[in-house]
């Protein structure tokens, strides 16, 4: 049976919801009976002085009894579940056909059983209208009303067998076995998940399609779903950041508890386990500089997961809302356990940097600053920072990100800064070297191995917006041209290119055409980190990024190319 426009439109979905509070009744019920038994059986074995054949007997009826009782218990949690999902994806379908129907009503269409609309023949003044736009408005309605059905009948088929698969359990008896139940609460669980998907735009739907889908549900709808399936919205691109960090910190618990019931953790697990249960004592305010809830400025948990070495997102401040955003990318043996330390300090002092220059410029401090953890940074364990190759995987991410935020920002466009650190220049070179740029309006690269292109101009900003910083006795922002090391390697070779770098033309020398502000020298072992102002030291750097980021570059101290 397909359900059509009028079941969907007069279903009452809330009566499911009335019956899965039932089942959760009946299932309290079996589980008060499953103590009292268990309580039985201990005091037969323990606590009594039955003893003997009939004592023997009496125990081993009432463990298959209570093993009944404890079977059923689930079964009827397994019922409650899947009952509760139905209700769910029925009311967000059911919202779906109705918000379409009334503009269809609104508009003077008439919608029929099957989906189809109508509308009134054109008059003479309507043919003539360049704007009359009757059966393209309908097509979009009618392909709204044919989505929502669709959906609909898809969770009722799911639901339907998976119902027919618990009776027939039921009616055999095997499906009050705890084996059995338990695979029936997890199917239950799974098929939850899958219909809430199933009503999203696709995977590789852009940012911008997520935003407008997001902002179509009623604030009910998109409560209900950043609380019963965070997973599915805490790290999707288009999602406002709100929403996203609601979902996360409910998702970064579940994490460090899934990690810590680990009978064994590898290495790598043991550093995800650090990274989060460091990530989780930002926001919970154990360090000093900020992160705790109600502080200003607040923090926002816009990324987390386990692909990988580990994903994390923070932002101070709500780019949402904000005027200046800035996303800084880190590099060389950048992971999660400092994400949450002092990688997360670098991003505020980024912001206050920001706060700074603007004030002093006559203007209002409105910033956010992001810290983007969303690829594996190489580290010095191996060779994978030789090779531009996690640049390129992470460069898509990367992009979608950022384009994200421009979809969710609120009213005049947000000034967008991307920072590319050390290894994470590479990769915001990457990503605006992709199909259509980069979304933002200024570039920072600072102790860049250079970035994979011999010219600022190709980066898609304009030259003029692409800002170098590059300490004079940094080793990586002076790593040698490949040709230095590996002779014949013609893209990278010093006679072919004298301001080669490892990874193209060196983006502080005066033929890449970057604007090179002025850094302090720094020495050998401490220059590479100094750029955002680590224990007060890199000279003007932080207040350089500050005044680029704040939109005031003309403020800048400058140092001539090398």
């Amino acid at each position: 049976m397909t359900v059509d426009v009028r079941q969907l439109q007069n279903a009452q979905p809330a009566r499911l919801h009335a019956a899965a509070d039932a089942y959760d009744s009946l299932g309290r019920a079996n589980g008060e009976h499953f103590e009292a038994v268990k309580e039985a059986v201990r005091w037969i074995s323990h606590g009594g002085n039955w003893t003997g054949t009939a004592a023997e007997a009496a125990t081993n009826r009432l463990n298959r009894t209570n093993a009944k009782l404890d079977g059923s218990h689930t079964a009827m949690q397994a019922m409650g579940v899947l009952l509760r999902e139905a209700a769910d994806a029925f009311e967000l379908a059911q919202s779906k056909l109705l918000d379409a129907i009334d503009e269809a009503i609104h508009a003077g269409f008439t919608v029929s059983d099957d989906g189809a609309i109508t509308y009134p023949p054109a008059a003479a003044a309507d043919r003539h209208d360049p704007d009359y736009d009757a059966p393209k408005r309908a097509k979009s309605l009618a392909d709204r009303i044919n989505r929502a059905l669709a959906e609909a009948n898809s969770a009722d088929q799911a639901v339907a067998s998976r119902l027919k698969k618990i009776t027939e359990g039921a009616d055999a008896g095997y499906g009050v076995s705890p084996g059995a139940a338990g695979t029936d609460l997890n199917a239950a669980k799974d098929l939850g998940r899958q219909l809430t998907a199933a009503g999203w735009p696709p995977p590789d739907a852009s940012a911008v399609q997520v935003h407008d889908w997001w902002e179509g549900l009623s604030q009910a709808e998109q409560q209900k779903i950043v609380s019963q399936h965070p997973d599915l919205v805490g790290n999707r691109d288009g999602i406002p950041c709100v929403a996203r960090d609601q979902a996360n910190r409910i998702l970064l618990p579940r994490l460090i508890e899934q990690y810590r019931g680990k009978p064994q953790l590898s290495d790598e697990e043991r550093a995800k386990l650090a990274g989060f249960e460091n990530i989780q004592k930002r926001l919970d305010g154990g360090f000093e500089d900020g992160g705790r809830p109600g502080t200003d400025p607040p923090l926002f948990l816009m990324g987390i997961g386990d692909q990988g070495q580990g994903r994390a997102i923070l932002s101070w401040g709500n780019p949402d809302t904000a005027k200046h955003v800035s996303a800084l990318v880190p590099g060389l043996n950048s992971d999660l356990a400092g994400a949450g330390a002092g990688d997360a300090s670098t991003a505020l002092r980024i912001r206050q940097s920001a706060d700074q220059a603007a004030t002093a410029n006559g203007g209002s401090p409105d910033n956010a600053s992001i810290f983007w953890l969303g690829y594996d940074a190489p580290q010095l364990d191996g060779a994978s920072v030789l090779t531009k190759d996690r640049a390129v995987e992470g460069a898509a991410g990367y992009d979608q990100f950022l384009t994200g935020l421009r979809g969710t920002h609120e009213g005049v466009p947000a000034h967008v800064t991307s920072i590319g650190h050390s290894y994470g220049s590479l990769l915001v070179g990457q990503a605006a070297r992709r199909p259509g740029g980069l979304p933002a309006d200024d570039v920072i690269l600072v102790g860049s191995p250079g970035v994979g292109t011999d010219s600022a101009s190709k980066l898609g900003v304009g030259a003029d917006h692409v800002y170098v910083g590059a300490a004079k006795a940094d080793p990586v922002a002076g790593a040698p041209s490949r040709g230095l090391l590996i002779p014949g390697v013609a893209a990278y070779d010093s006679l072919t290119n004298p301001d080669g770098s490892w990874f193209g033309t060196d983006p502080a020398s005066s033929s890449f055409g970057g604007q090179r502000f002025s850094v302090a020298d720094g020495t050998f072992s401490d220059s590479h980190d100094n750029y955002f102002g680590k224990n007060g030291k890199g000279g003007d750097s932080l207040g350089n990024i500050g005044r680029i980021v704040s939109g005031n570059p003309q403020l800048i101290t400058r140092q001539e190319g090398r």
